[in-house]
C-alpha cells in the first residue's frame, strides 16, 4: 500500500471537532498512507465523516450508496458504550479505540485507496529518504513574488500536500492542522486558494505570516539558496524565532538590526557562516532584510569607536605630560 492515498470528506461538523478527527485520523492511519481532505463534491471520495443530522439527507445518502463507501456519523449526544451501531461516533471521543476499530474494519477494508494526487498529507515525513526526483532548490524570488500576488488567498503544498493557506494583504497563515512541525522540502510550490480549499485547514485559528514563515524557512535550510557571504544586510524589525532556537536568533538580530556584514557576525559571534547566511535567507523571504553596504554597517562599530577614545585620551595625556615637563 505504499504511496496510496485516501480521499477523506468532513461535512457538516465545527472546526474543532474536524481538527480533532483530522489529527486522529492521521495518526491512527499507517504512515504510507496519505490524506486528501476534501469535500462531498469531490468525484473521487473515499469516505464521508458526516454530522448525524445531516446523514439522512438524500445528497448524502445517494453519494454513499452510489459510491459503496464506508461513513461515520459524528454525533454529540448518546453514549458510544451503549450504541450498537458502529458507523457512530460519539464526541467528545473519550476512548479513542472505538475510531481505531471503524478504521480498520470500516475504512482500510472497503477502502479503494488511490494512487496519491498533489495533496497527499503525511504526518511523519521522511526528508531523507523520501524518492522521487530531487527538487530544483528555490531562489529567495519564490517567497518574496508571493507578496506581489494580486490574489490574496495562497495555498502552499508540497509532495506531501497542504501546509497552509495565506492571506498577504492581512498577514495571516491557516495552517494544515497535522503539519504544523515546520517540515517541509525544495518541492514545496504556491496557488491560488479557492474557497473549498479551506477544508484542508485549520480556521480556528490563524498564525501571524511572517513568524510562520520565517520559522518555515529557518527549520528547512535545503529549501533555499543562501546569500554570499560578502554581503551586508539590515533588518527593519525583529524576526519572531521558536523558543528551541531563540538565543542564536536573538544574537543574530541584534547584530544585523544594526546592519552587517554576514562574515564579520559570523566571525564575531563564533557561528557557522551557514547558520548566519540561512537568518538572512529567512529574512529575506519575509521581506525583512535589506542590501546595504559594508560602510553602512554599525554592528561592532561602538567597540571600535570606544577604543578609538580610549587610544585619543591616551596620547592627549601624553602629549600633555610633554607639554608640562618640556614647556612646549
Amino acid at each position: 500500500m505504499n504511496n496510496q492515498c485516501i480521499n477523506i470528506a468532513i461535512s457538516g461538523l465545527g472546526l474543532t471537532t474536524s481538527d480533532d478527527l483530522k489529527i486522529r485520523l492521521r495518526k491512527i492511519l499507517p504512515n504510507n498512507i496519505g490524506i486528501n481532505w476534501t469535500n462531498i463534491s469531490d468525484q473521487n471520495i473515499n469516505c464521508i465523516l458526516i454530522n448525524e443530522h445531516f446523514f439522512e439527507h438524500d445528497n448524502i445518502q445517494n453519494i454513499i450508496q452510489n459510491k459503496k463507501i464506508p461513513y461515520l456519523k459524528i454525533s454529540k449526544h448518546g453514549d458510544q458504550l451503549e450504541n450498537t451501531d458502529e458507523n457512530l461516533l460519539c464526541i467528545p471521543i473519550n476512548d479513542e479505540l472505538i475510531l481505531k476499530d471503524w478504521v480498520n474494519i470500516k475504512l482500510l477494508n472497503q477502502t479503494n485507496v488511490s494512487e496519491p494526487k498533489p495533496e497527499v498529507t503525511t504526518d511523519h515525513i521522511d526528508l531523507e529518504n523520501t524518492p522521487n526526483h530531487a527538487p530544483i532548490i528555490k531562489e529567495i524570488d519564490f517567497f518574496t513574488d508571493i507578496y506581489q500576488q494580486e490574489i490574496r488567498k495562497i495555498l502552499i503544498n508540497d509532495q506531501f500536500g497542504t501546509l497552509a493557506i495565506i492571506d498577504h494583504h492581512a498577514h495571516l497563515a491557516w495552517l494544515e492542522p497535522t503539519r504544523e512541525a515546520y517540515k517541509t522540502d525544495p518541492s514545496i510550490q504556491y496557488t491560488a486558494a479557492s474557497t473549498t480549499d479551506f477544508i484542508k485547514v485549520s480556521r480556528k485559528q490563524h498564525h501571524n505570516l511572517e513568524n510562520w514563515l520565517f520559522n518555515l524557512v529557518w527549520q528547512n535550510p535545503n529549501i533555499i539558496t543562501t546569500p554570499s557571504l560578502d554581503k551586508a544586510y539590515r533588518l527593519k524589525f525583529w524576526p519572531q524565532p521558536n523558543m528551541a532556537d531563540k538565543k542564536i536568533l536573538l544574537q543574530l538580530s541584534a547584530s544585523f538590526i544594526l546592519g552587517a556584514e554576514i562574515q564579520h557576525v559570523a566571525d564575531k559571534l563564533n557561528i557557522p557562516v551557514h547558520t548566519v547566511q540561512h537568518f538572512i535567507t529567512a529574512n529575506l523571504a519575509i521581506c525583512n532584510a535589506e542590501l546595504i553596504s559594508v560602510k553602512d554597517c554599525q554592528f561592532n562599530k561602538a567597540s571600535n569607536t570606544e577604543n578609538q577614545s580610549e587610544n585619543q585620551g591616551f596620547l592627549k595625556g601624553f602629549f600633555g605630560k610633554l607639554k608640562s615637563r618640556f614647556k612646549f
